[in-house]
C-alpha cells in the first residue's frame, strides 16, 4: 500500500501539501491499515505456531517488508509535518506536566 504514495525530492512539493487534514488522516489510516494488519496476523501465527517450519522464513519476509512499508510512511508523514511547522501544533496537543 505504501508503495501508492508518490516518491519525491525534496525539491518537489510534499504529495499532501494540499490536501486538508482530515484527507490526510483519511490516507494515513488506510495506508497504516494494510502493513498493522499483516504484522498483527503474522505475529499471531507465530505466537500460536500454527505455521509449518518451512514457513517461517515467508513468515519472517511479510513482517520485513510490513515494516517497511511502515517505515516510509512515517518517513512520509515526518516530511509533511516538517514542511509545515503548523502542523505538529495542531495535530501534538502541548505537553502538560503531571499532577503530583
Amino acid at each position: 500500500m505504501a508503495e501508492s504514495q508518490p516518491q519525491h525530492t525534496p525539491k518537489e512539493p510534499h504529495p499532501w501539501a494540499d490536501l486538508p487534514s482530515d484527507k490526510v488522516l483519511d490516507i494515513l489510516a488506510y495506508e497504516l491499515y494494510g502493513p498493522i494488519s499483516v504484522i498483527g496476523n503474522e505475529v499471531d501465527r507465530l505466537s500460536n505456531g500454527t505455521f509449518e517450519d518451512e514457513e517461517l522464513p515467508e513468515l519472517i519476509e511479510q513482517l520485513q517488508e510490513s515494516i517497511n512499508q511502515l517505515s516510509k510512511i512515517v518517513v512520509t508523514l515526518k516530511r509533511y509535518t516538517k514542511a509545515d511547522p503548523d502542523l505538529t501544533t495542531n495535530i501534538i496537543p502541548p505537553a502538560t506536566p503531571k499532577d503530583t
